[in-house]
Formats: C-alpha cells, structure tokens, sequence
C-alpha cells in the first residue's frame, strides 16, 4: 500500500510531464520498405543503448498501411513524436483503423492518441481485448522506459481487414503472450508478425509467453510461405528464403529448449536448477543472474529463462505420452544438434 502511494505521489506527475517532455530526446525514422506501407521508428539514445542487450525489447516501431490502418502505436513515452509525425505525413484524417498485434504496452501505448487524433477505432484478438482495456499496473521499470498508458476502448477483430490495396488475413499466433496475432496478405505475400519473431535465441520472457503454442504458431506462419516479414520491433526480411530462415532459426531455438527441458525434467528439483541445466551456460551474466540471463537482472527477474521453462514443464505434464512424445522430442533434440553442428562449419 505505501509504495502504491509512493507511486502515486511521486511517479505520477512525473509520467505526466514525460508523456509532453521526455527527458531524451526522440528521433524519428521514417522508411518505406515496400509500396504502401511505411514504417514508423520513434527511439532515443537510451533506448538504442538498451537494444544492444536487450534482443529488441527496447523499442516498437508503427507500420502505417495505405494511409488507413495502423499497425500498432508504439509505447507512450513516444506520443508527442508520434503525433507530429502523423501530421507532418497528413494522415490524421486519412487514418480510421488500429490493430494492436498484442497487448504489450510498447504496443498499444498510444492507442488513446489515434482514437483522440483520427477518431480511429482499435482492434484485437479477443484474447487481447481485456488486457488493453483495463490494463495492469505496470512494473516500475516498463513504466519507466515505455511510459503509462492511457486507457482507450478496443474491439475484437474478424477474420480479415482490407485497405485500399491489401486485404490482410487475421492469423492468430499465440505464445509471446495470449491474444497475439500477426497480418498476412496472401497475395503479395506480407506478414506483419508482431512479436512472434524478434530475435531467433532471445530467452527470457515474460510470464505470459508459452513456449508450446509459440512453436505451433511459427510452423502455421512457416506454412503460408510470407516473401516480406514485418517485425513490430523494425527488422524487415525480404524474400522468402531469408523469411523461412529466420523462423526457422527461432522455431529450433525453441524445439531445442523444449527437448532439455524432457530431458532433465526427470525428478522433483528447483526451477532455478532445471533452468541451468536447460541452458548450461557460463559467463559473468548468468553468474549474476543465477542463470536467468541479463534481462532478468535489469528487470528484477520479470523477464527469465524460467519463465519459459515453465511453460514446457505444463505441455510435459499435461499431454505427455511415454513412447509418442519421447519419440518426437528425441528426434527434434537431433534435428537441433545436427543444426548446431551445421551452423558452426566454416
């Protein structure tokens, strides 16, 4: 209760001031990548900084489609940046639809400012709905690097969304969080992935990322063979070759941790025991971290290597099979070490 007024009295008049006059200063990329599509990237020096440890969690970028549809709205610290910047492309009048990929506030930080700009109507999975309309209150640090947002109303989203000159499949791809989906426009053959990509060997995560249902949704999006991926976090792959790799590559990431963790999940022990042995890894980092990895320590273990560790011990106890089961993992455990030993061939 006291922090929570602490909270109150002395971080509120701080966010407020912030959300008008950030304490870095913004920069703002503006990148066309392909025909009516154009990215949106709003980062500072202290986010760069960030980047370089953090896989990607440092900043969200906006793709702005057919001047009509914008694909997320980037975290709140960003507002004013984002506001001039859509007045300065004369798209406040032209703009009418927000999809939020997911809930995450570096997402959905600035829907309120579409709805009071553009009169824009936001939408979601129905999973997400919820989350953005009565929002948690946010760790101390997400609140001071993305900003508090402002609440604003969001809908679900159907099975399709059309623009002017694309017309966007609705795939849902839950495992970063519930509720996440991306956008796949099967002609031209572009998938805006939301976070279902970021970096391929990324391993902590938050507690509502499930590792199970990750892999499932990068085998579906493997399958609909996208040439252009869109990251919400600003990595842009072209072709479909350098596409299938990359989910390729995140996809045996996550097989690889899913096969040790069967494999030394073999009696009663810490958390923290099996997420060592899962990952075996030795550096100063991981000393300090007790083998949670850096995100951890800079996020008071919010984001962790357990947290998805966890996931493939619910999948192992719900659904394991003595011989079918065994049987896959043991296979996807030498599909990766065959991979490994690729990779590391001159």
């Amino acid at each position: 209760m006291i922090s929570r007024w602490l909270r109150f009295l002395l971080w509120q008049p701080y966010a407020l001031l912030c959300r008008r006059f950030p304490l870095w200063p913004f920069q703002v990329k503006i990148t066309r990548p392909v025909e009516y599509v154009t990215c949106i990237q709003i980062d500072n020096l202290l986010t760069r900084l960030l980047s370089r440890f953090s896989g990607g969690y440092d900043y969200a970028v906006c793709y702005l489609v057919d001047e009509t549809l914008l694909i997320d709205t980037g975290f709140p610290w960003a507002r004013r940046s984002l506001k001039k910047t859509l007045q300065e492309l004369g798209v406040v009048e032209s703009i009418t639809t927000v999809v939020n990929t997911h809930y995450h506030e570096d997402h959905t930080g600035n829907n309120d400012l579409l709805v009071e700009l553009c009169g824009a109507e936001v939408l979601a999975h129905a999973d997400a709905v919820p989350e953005i309309r009565f929002p948690v209150e946010l760790r101390w640090y997400r609140s001071f690097l993305f900003g508090p947002s402002e609440i604003a109303d969001a809908h679900p989203i159907g099975d399709s969304i059309k623009t002017e000159h694309m017309r966007f499949e609705v795939i849902e791809t839950p495992g970063h969080c519930p509720g996440h989906l991306c956008l796949f426009e099967p002609e031209r053959k572009i998938l805006f992935s939301g976070d279902l990509y970021i970096a391929a060997d990324l391993d902590s995560q938050l507690g509502d990322a499930d590792g199970p249902k990750w892999i499932a949704s990068l085998e579906q999006v493997i399958q609909l063979k996208p040439e252009w991926l869109f990251d919400a976090h600003g990595t842009v792959l072209e072709g479909a070759e350098a596409v299938e790799q990359h989910l390729r590559r995140k996809l045996e990431f996550l097989q690889t941790i899913r096969a040790r963790v069967y494999q030394f999940a073999t009696h009663a022990q810490s958390i923290e025991a099996l997420t060592r042995k899962v990952f075996d890894r030795q550096s100063l980092v991981d000393f300090l971290s007790f083998g949670e990895g850096w995100l951890s320590l800079i996020t008071g273990s919010d984001f962790s290597r357990s947290n998805i560790v966890k996931s493939f011990l619910r999948e192992k106890f719900h659904t394991e099979t003595p011989e079918t089961l065994s049987t896959e993992l043991e296979k996807e455990a030498g599909e990766a070490a065959v991979s490994a030993a690729e990779a590391q061939q001159p």
